[in-house]
């Protein structure tokens, strides 16, 4: 296998990138696109089928099959991740993938894999090639689970509410939110909600939240040129120093080594308008 691309897309909402996310597309031979996506409003259009976004929806569309994102309400961004990947002729891994079953339509796996495929983000991108190749096998590994349809265990209700917890956690990166508050409105006990949620997710929920901001972070100082003090405004950290060592504990790196490393130089401005033609690939990435 090899990862030929990873992308994760914040809040889509600037109309060049929408044109560019939004674009009826194929890929060339060998070439499969997994899109998971976390939040927001649109659809999902591959051959002729036309499918309505949901959270924590995932895609897996197969070589030279068109296919196209929709954002249908801007109140409502979408935030998603898509990787492109070439399973290079593993018949094994081909078999896998048809035991999925691609070109199917979606399938659910909820809302608790971002940080799974931001690992697998940085991991392509880190420049080594022994962390590229572990990324590979981590997406490996991930498509063995889907091919086996194993799910999570443990109570359903409990995941229920960590999935609600995720999605209010989702729709609160740039306001404030508390543990407090994200029990009440799960009507849950702090005890309670930290301890099914450090189950389910291997840390507390404001630990998770913290990483989410930066998750968003990495998003815009990657793809916009929002100044590191307006991102820290946009993520209510109460000033650009704060902002900097939080990013720093998680990153290893400040915030504009990190835009330095990992800023998306696709011409966005280029981009065909959805509908208006097919295109093979994806821009250079960093």
């Amino acid at each position: 296998m090899r990862i030929d691309d990873v992308v994760f897309v914040w809040h889509l909402r600037d109309a060049r990138q929408i044109a560019w996310h939004g674009r009826r597309h194929a890929h060339e031979e060998g070439l499969f696109e997994l899109h998971w996506f976390i939040s927001g409003s649109g659809s999902f259009r591959e051959g002729g089928r036309t499918w309505a976004i949901s959270p924590g929806g995932l895609h897996l569309t197969p070589p030279g099959t068109t296919h196209q994102i929709v954002a249908l309400e801007a109140r409502q961004p979408l935030t998603y991740y898509a990787l492109l990947f070439d399973p290079e002729s593993d018949a094994g891994l081909l078999d896998l993938l048809a035991a999925i079953g691609h070109s199917l339509g979606p399938r659910s796996i909820g809302g608790s894999r971002r940080f799974f495929f931001a690992d697998i983000l940085e991991r392509h991108f880190s420049g080594q090639r022994l962390l590229e190749q572990s990324a590979e096998h981590l997406l490996q590994a991930f498509l063995c689970e889907l091919a086996a349809g194993s799910g999570r265990s443990g109570d359903a209700i409990d995941n229920a509410n960590v999935e609600k917890a995720l999605a209010i956690m989702q729709g609160s990166i740039d306001r404030e939110l508390d543990l407090g508050t994200l029990a009440s409105r799960l009507s849950l006990s702090r005890e309670h909600l930290v301890r099914v949620f450090s189950a389910r997710m291997g840390m507390p929920p404001m630990k998770y939240f913290a990483r989410l901001r930066i998750e968003a972070a990495r998003a815009m100082l990657s793809s916009t040129n929002l100044r590191i003090g307006e991102i820290a405004e946009r993520l209510r950290y109460s000033n650009a120093f704060n902002f900097s060592r939080s990013f720093r504990s998680v990153e290893g790196m400040a915030p504009s080594e990190y835009r330095a490393r990992y800023v998306q130089r696709a011409d966005f401005a280029a981009a065909e308008l959805p509908g208006s033609g097919s295109s093979q690939g994806w821009p250079d990435a960093p």
